[in-house]
């Protein structure tokens, strides 16, 4: 039924949303805010801004409910791999470990980047465990998601009695204040309760400093310097700005940040520092064009390579990839068959089975069709041949786990089936960075190349996603 907050309606004439302040998130907030958007229209300033803060309350139930899920399923993993740890005398390095097992298997399921996924499985380790509290304040709606990952930055790390502490102070004001204004009074809790270990975290992050570039989304790219000391992050700045207003007084009209980010670029290019300053004074202010003292063409990026296309003569074959797509329907088509017969607790088993019979069926066909009339099915040697890993990483311009971004010319080259009785051969490789590499080797993960090009994976919980070629 379409209804907007009749659960909880009041006689009297009075309105739907007024003073719902109090009403709890879960089952019934939810059939409250289901309503159409339509219904908004006849409600007050005031309703409209209970019906927003409901919402988030609702949010945060969900997202505790989404933590708990992914906790639990952290538990069991994790327990389960400590067991076999101990019957086999310790861990496999060369292996992905459980705890990193499930944290790509969250980042399958709810198609997020590994880093996230890493997030999300470490907010709901604490948010289940030392942080329970605070896990319950979030789903009960009294904070937010934002709010919660403060307080677990600030205690991380914390021993156990002071991250406690930490956590009911939080947990008092919390509810009223900003997630700056939570932080910055945590953090001075944190630092008198305990200084050493405060300072001790300081020196780690600075010893993970690094320099990270990542593009946005107006075809940008940002650069930054991370988890520099302190002392030195404010030098570098000061400096900069510094020269960047000497720079406006002389005539510069741009905003100062705009002049702030050519200087730095330039600097960075090598150029000194009196050379940059006369470069931006004597330019006109396009803001587009190239930088000066650089070779005045297009930026080129070191990270992205040429596809290969041109390189190895391969164009798409509209044919080849109508046939993939078809294939790859009636593999997905075929698995939810099994999915649709078999009890959830055999669904793994299931699922990998049906995968390796998918295989082995098109076996012959595959050999054949990578084969084609002249030319040669896989080569002799572990390596592949220069041409065939163009091709493949031009089939391919990412690591094929679903979620990953790593460029190919960065990662392994796989061999699918392991090399002897797997051949090197366009029909069995594929690029994996490293960490996905380790994941394959995972017993209770599985990938199958039943096609050139066309992969499945297998979880240990049952799900499978197909990667297709680029060009699909």
């Amino acid at each position: 039924m379409s209804i907007f907050v009749q659960v909880a309606a009041i006689g009297g004439g009075q309105r739907e949303w007024e003073d719902r302040e109090w009403f709890p998130p879960g089952p019934q907030l939810a059939i409250c805010l289901s309503g159409g958007k339509e219904r908004l229209a006849d409600l007050t300033d005031d309703e409209l801004l209970q019906v927003a803060a409901a919402a988030r309350r609702q949010t945060s139930w969900a997202q505790a409910r989404e933590l708990a899920a992914i906790g639990e399923l952290a538990r069991r993993r994790t327990s389960d791999e400590d067991s076999d740890a101990e019957e086999s005398g310790g861990p496999d390095y060369r292996v992905l470990s459980a705890r990193e097992s499930v944290t790509e298997e969250v980042a399958a399921a709810l198609t997020v980047t590994g880093n996230s996924a890493a997030t999300l499985v470490h907010l709901a380790e604490q948010l289940t465990g030392p942080l329970a509290r605070t896990g319950d304040a979030l789903g009960a709606g009294r904070i937010d998601m934002a709010k919660a990952r403060v307080i677990c930055d600030v205690t991380e790390h914390l021993p156990g009695d002071v991250a406690g502490r930490v956590q009911h102070a939080a947990l008092e004001k919390a509810p009223e204040q900003t997630t700056g204004q939570l932080r910055r009074r945590i953090k001075r809790i944190a630092q008198r309760l305990a200084p050493e270990e405060i300072e001790e975290r300081r020196r780690e992050a600075v010893r993970q400093r690094r320099l990270e570039l990542w593009d946005t989304p107006s075809g940008t790219s940002d650069l930054s310097l991370c988890d520099l000391a302190t002392e030195d992050a404010h030098a570098i700045y000061n400096k900069i700005t510094a020269a960047a207003n000497g720079i406006k007084a002389d005539g510069d009209p741009r905003p100062l940040s705009t002049v702030r980010a050519d200087l730095a670029t330039r600097l960075l290019h090598g150029i000194e520092l009196p050379e940059a300053v006369r470069t931006l004074l004597s330019r006109t202010f396009d803001d587009t064009g190239p930088v000066p003292g650089s070779d005045g063409g297009a930026p080129v990026s070191v990270l992205e390579p040429t596809d290969g296309k041109e390189a190895i003569g391969a164009q798409p074959d509209d044919a080849a990839d109508a046939s993939i797509a078809v294939l790859a329907d009636e593999v997905d088509r075929r698995l939810n068959h099994v999915r649709g017969r078999v009890h959830p607790r055999d669904l793994p088993h299931a699922i990998r089975k049906a995968a390796r019979q998918i295989h082995d069926q098109l076996a012959d066909a595959r050999d054949i069709a990578c084969q084609g009339d002249e030319q040669r099915h896989g080569s002799p040697g572990y390596r592949p041949p220069t041409a065939m890993r163009q091709e493949i990483e031009a089939r391919h311009s990412r690591c094929v786990f679903p979620t990953c971004n790593q460029p190919s010319h960065r990662c392994d080259l796989d061999h699918t089936i392991p090399w002897r009785p797997g051949i090197t051969c366009r029909c069995n490789l594929a690029p994996l960075c490293r960490r996905h590499h380790r994941l394959k080797q995972r017993t209770d993960w599985r990938l199958f190349q039943i096609w050139a090009g066309l992969l499945i994976w297998v979880t240990p919980s049952g799900a499978w996603y197909i990667v297709r070629p680029d060009r699909q």
